[in-house]
């Protein structure tokens, strides 16, 4: 059975303007935002974890057990990693676009959940209206163009919610186990935060008029059997599958370490406490400047709010409670916050409809506003700024020259403290020599270079060196007789007169 909708929820047609009021544009214009130019700026810090583990796997031919270079690497589980090795197979490349795929089809997922959760809160209206709000919301799109799980465990996360809403007045065993799938299949992707949200988020409503006990009976907990068996598979097979004798981490013990213990005896990340009073209103702008007196004018409201608003801001505090009481804290981990804090401002916008006409104009407005700034700048301005330079220009530049050039024996590369991307951007195993560098880049001499780099004076031969473009001219005095190539500055920067001191070179030996 439903849940019955009241009167009071009753809207015109004309809240939103024009195309803006039809679900099938709402769809269209968030694929056009999160999909355009995905591949089109270079790897962004994190970014080159999932690159290198990807890369690793393939390399390895072994999907169950991460490493970051040389190092084992099972911070996180394998699904994010399975993803997009899955889109690598089905494209047979492996680029940004094939890393960032996953990301943008959960950021997808994520307008869908908050427009179906939307409605069953209010209206269809509501839906669309939450939907455009956080397809407009700029770090949701940021995160949905980013290569990590984070994304992954806020759309998974919220599916769940919207999935309880949608069956929390049946008790079929399927709907239950359907549901544990959804928790498990999220917590494969970033860890048990994308159980505990939904969970969190679903408690006041179960709460609500004892509203619990006409789900407690035997099949809510046979239902779960599927899907602890769904996540503990990949984890089993990590102990007995692939290399299993050199690996050293346990993936079940990464499990309670990023989890329970960085929680309760955090071990880094430890920002202030005040982190997400800081990060939230950043992460949610531009609507920042609507959340804010939605979060004032509760005061006033509440008395005459309806539940389902009601559980919209008990959800709010209870999870903003808990990412506060961890002793981890970091400025990203604020994102499963911000559907539930879209959902907080266009229930507010959505209760002054009838009332103010001003905020419905500004609102009618600013979201097609938004919507063409940000698709102009995630889908051309910033392509743009990575346009003919960079560490991937870099890449071509350097497969180019070593085809003019004859050489005895198969080229064998040294590192030597270049940015981590670069690796993946030349296709280079995870057995590549990697020596980094102690102590401040831009004080290191001769001396320095020598003794953190010996193979400097080594100089075997058919290797070629790569390293930074601030080290270029003391390694020219080390490394008279080779080629240096160079890459050359991205658009962006050559525009804005940008310092590209970590841009990348190499020095080809003599042959």
């Amino acid at each position: 059975m439903k849940t019955k909708q009241t009167n009071r929820y009753s809207t015109k047609t004309d809240f939103l303007p024009g195309l803006f009021a039809r679900r099938g544009f709402l769809v269209i214009a968030a694929a056009l935002l999160l999909l355009t130019m995905l591949g089109g700026r270079e790897l962004w810090t994190q970014e080159h974890r999932w690159a290198d583990i990807v890369s690793g796997m393939f390399f390895r031919h072994d999907f169950f057990h991460p490493y970051l270079g040389s190092n084992d690497y099972y911070d996180k589980p394998l699904l994010s990693y399975w993803l997009i090795a899955l889109v690598s197979v089905v494209t047979q490349q492996l680029n940004t676009w094939v890393l960032r795929l996953p990301s943008a089809l959960a950021g997808l997922l994520a307008i869908w959940s908050i427009y179906k959760l939307g409605c069953r809160l209010r209206d269809q209206a509501f839906g669309l209206l939450c939907g455009w709000l956080l397809l407009t919301t700029f770090y949701f799109i940021f995160w949905s163009r980013v290569s990590s799980a984070d994304m992954l465990n806020m759309a998974g996360s919220l599916f769940a919610v919207c999935w309880y809403f949608e069956k929390r007045d049946e008790t079929q065993w399927t709907h239950y186990a359907i549901f544990y799938l959804i928790l498990a299949v999220t917590s494969l992707c970033k860890g048990l935060v994308g159980a505990v949200v939904p969970v969190l988020a679903i408690l006041p409503d179960l709460l609500y008029q004892h509203c619990w006990k006409k789900h407690l009976h035997p099949r809510i907990f046979f239902a779960a059997i599927p899907a602890l068996i769904v996540y503990v598979l990949p984890f089993i097979a990590s102990s007995y599958w692939g290399n299993t004798a050199s690996y050293g981490q346990n993936g079940l013990y990464l499990v309670y370490r990023e989890n329970f213990l960085r929680y309760f005896q955090p071990f880094d990340h430890k920002d202030p406490i005040y982190t997400y009073f800081l990060y939230l209103p950043i992460y949610l702008l531009p609507w920042t400047f609507f959340f804010i007196p939605a979060l004032v004018s509760l005061k006033t409201r509440w008395r005459n709010l309806h539940w389902n608003s009601r559980w919209i801001v008990w959800v709010l505090f209870v999870l903003f409670v808990f990412f506060t009481a961890s002793g981890s804290r970091r400025s990203y981990y604020v994102l499963p916050l911000v559907p539930f804090a879209i959902l907080l401002t266009a229930d507010w916008l959505y209760s002054g409809l009838q009332s103010n006409s001003r905020r419905k104009r500004w609102t009618g407005r600013l979201l097609p506003c938004f919507f063409v700034i940000f698709l102009a700048f995630f889908g051309i301005l910033q392509p743009l700024f990575y346009a003919q330079g960079g560490h991937r220009y870099f890449a071509g530049q350097l497969q180019t020259e070593l085809q003019s050039v004859t050489a005895a024996q198969p080229w064998q590369y040294v590192l030597l403290d270049p940015e981590s991307k670069l690796s993946f951007y030349l296709h280079l195993p995870p057995e590549v020599k990697f020596i980094g560098l102690a102590g401040d880049r831009e004080r290191q001499t001769l001396t320095s270079l020598v003794r953190a780099w010996p193979v400097l004076t080594e100089k075997p031969k058919n290797v070629i060196f790569i390293s930074r473009k601030r080290y270029e001219p003391l390694l020219q005095e080390l490394l008279p007789k080779y080629k240096l190539v160079k890459s050359r500055a991205t658009l962006g920067e050559r525009l804005f007169h940008l310092n590209d001191a970590d841009g990348a070179i190499a020095f080809i030996p003599p042959v």
